[in-house]
């Protein structure tokens, strides 16, 4: 009998665990939203430019990670760097830009986030890429660059809509100047990280184990 509430009891850690690693997902991005640009690339399905890694911690803190794909410049010229950056998030009430904290980028000119209120698409709330990072040129997300951040005050917001911002496309004779640029939503659902179906498995393992001890037990 004690053997059994020790391995309820592992199971329903492992649920629960299972439950708080759902939270962790991945996006890619390259599905084109709105552009500026003419004929703005759109054929990213099997090789996203940009990758989101997001993690509800709970309370209403997100952290995230965004990494630009070593494709950006082939997609869109040498030019081309990640502006700005939106999620369809509700702050929480009096909260009109959620507060930020920067955890660290491989850009050395890239040492701060900034919040903005909804000035994106549909009123999205932006994560402003473009002039919070630094001074200079290097104050950009460009090929092979990432940052991370966390984010607060959301209360039990979800994550259901969100855009990069590609700014410096140089795609053809239109865009030579390098000024035009594209928002793109991610290519594909979130997808669960392993850690998740490891959690999943290992639940649903100790479950049948389980149930298979207390029928032996029964024929005993």
């Amino acid at each position: 009998m004690y053997r059994s509430r020790v391995l309820y009891s592992v199971v329903v850690a492992g649920l629960l665990a299972f439950s708080s690693a759902a939270q962790a997902a991945v996006y890619n991005f390259g599905s084109l939203l709105s552009t500026d640009c003419f004929n703005a690339p759109n054929s990213f399905a099997s090789n996203p430019f940009a990758q989101l890694e997001a993690t509800n911690s709970g309370g209403g803190v997100w952290t995230f990670k965004l990494n630009v794909n070593n494709n950006l410049f082939s997609s869109f010229g040498n030019s081309a760097f990640i502006g700005s950056m939106s999620f369809d998030f509700t702050p929480d009430p009096g909260v009109s830009k959620p507060p930020t904290t920067f955890l660290g980028s491989n850009v050395s000119g890239v040492t701060s986030v900034k919040s903005t209120s909804g000035t994106g698409l549909s009123g999205l709330t932006d994560i402003d890429f473009g002039t919070a990072f630094g001074k200079g040129s290097g104050n950009r997300l460009s090929q092979n660059d990432w940052v991370k951040w966390s984010v607060s005050g959301l209360g039990s917001s979800s994550l259901t809509n969100m855009y990069v911002h590609v700014q410096g496309i140089q795609i053809n004779k239109y865009c030579n100047s390098g000024d035009c640029s594209a928002k793109y939503t991610p290519v594909v659902s979130a997808v669960p990280e392993p850690e998740t179906y490891a959690m999943l498995l290992a639940g649903l393992g100790l479950i049948g184990f389980s149930a298979r001890r207390r029928k032996n037990n029964t024929y005993d």
